[in-house]
């Protein structure tokens, strides 16, 4: 995971500088017509990147974006409004949901994108308008993969909302430096989660249980934590929305249980502040990780994202900070795993998943 997590700048760099070319042809399709709801399909890491980038995606366009999983969308939600815009997302574009999704959505009518990192993986036949992230293609646990989605889903979102008229050309170029800003930040942020993790490994490797918690983008984040600390160690590791949180799951908090918070700022901040103090009456291992200042010492303090040049700019970048706020999620999951010498692969599935195929 390191290896990934150290290629990632230099990813996510790259389709920002070449942004154009990127990014333009999903722009393009998206401006050829007036949508007025975006609906983003997504399954497992790129479900989480969907609702990370949710808010933000929402906030740009000014329009309604709703996320839900493939097979529901199959089954289930298919029947959209003609004014919708439908979005699926696989990272390696093999997934067999993903796929069958996007041949409904086409079924259905509706114009339909894809976004892969493998523009020649089976996704491509299924009959959606392709596109790579092109963050390339060997990142098994989307280290690299999730912080340059984001970073291609939030470009996608500065560069439409301009062509629609939604963004002016100051709040535009603000948001890109502020994304800029972001990535020349991801080493520091690693560096920074290292050297956390290193002073709590004993913590994050005794939990029985491990919490993740987040509001907005922040639930999008906490959501593939709990998925990486699942798959990588097998710590049991489930994510909440921060006020449903409080609605009966913190009810199972033991002494031995580590809560991991994700604090964005926002209009959430204050709640998020008032739980990471209250939580210490229940368990003493409640970490933040945060880009807002306020927390105690028990946060993982990333720098605060940069002033916007626009109210609205101001609004819409408080979600660029998850392009590394993810960091000490991925970081801490290798974590565990060195500490315990322990193959990340859980070697007793591989029987299960022979009978439950998810990839194409």
């Amino acid at each position: 995971m390191y290896t990934y997590i150290e290629q990632a700048p230099a990813a996510c760099r790259a389709i920002l500088d070449a942004r154009d070319e990127r990014v333009g042809g999903l722009v393009q399709l998206f401006c050829s017509h007036p949508y007025r709801r975006l609906h983003i399909v997504a399954s497992g890491s790129s479900y989480n990147i969907a609702m990370t980038m949710r808010d933000f995606l929402q906030e740009a366009l000014s329009i309604e974006v709703t996320v839900g999983w493939p097979m529901s969308y199959t089954l289930y939600d298919h029947l959209q409004p003609d004014d919708t815009f439908v979005l699926c997302l696989s990272q390696s574009g093999k997934s067999t949901n993903t796929i069958a999704a996007v041949e409904k959505a086409v079924e259905q009518g509706n114009t339909v994108a894809v976004l892969t990192c493998n523009a020649s993986a089976p996704i491509d036949v299924a009959g959606g308008n392709v596109f790579e992230y092109g963050s390339g293609t060997d990142d098994y646990y989307v280290g690299k993969g999730f912080p340059s989605s984001c970073t291609f889903l939030a470009l996608f979102g500065i560069m439409a909302a301009s062509a629609r008229g939604t963004l002016d050309d100051d709040a535009r170029d603000a948001l890109i430096g502020a994304l800029s800003t972001e990535i020349d930040g991801m080493v520091g942020a690693f560096e920074a989660a290292r050297a956390f993790c290193a002073a709590h490994i004993r913590e994050l490797v005794q939990a029985r249980r491990i919490m993740t918690v987040g509001i907005g983008g922040g639930y999008g984040l906490a959501l593939e934590g709990a998925l990486k600390l699942n798959e990588m160690t097998g710590i049991a590791a489930n994510a909440y929305e921060m006020e449903e949180f409080v609605h009966g799951p913190t009810y199972e908090i033991r002494k031995d249980h580590v809560i991991m918070l994700v604090d964005l700022g926002g209009p959430g901040h204050g709640r998020m502040m008032q739980l990471a103090q209250a939580l210490h009456l229940l368990t003493d291992h409640v970490f933040v990780i945060t880009t807002s200042e306020g927390h105690d010492g028990s946060a993982l303090k990333l720098p605060p994202v940069c002033e916007r040049n626009s109210e609205t700019a101001a609004d819409a970048g408080s979600g660029l900070g998850a392009i590394r706020a993810i960091i000490p999620f991925q970081t801490a999951a290798e974590a565990i795993c060195s500490e315990l010498d322990m193959l990340s692969y859980n070697l007793v599935n591989f029987d299960f998943e022979q009978k439950m195929k998810t990839k194409a």
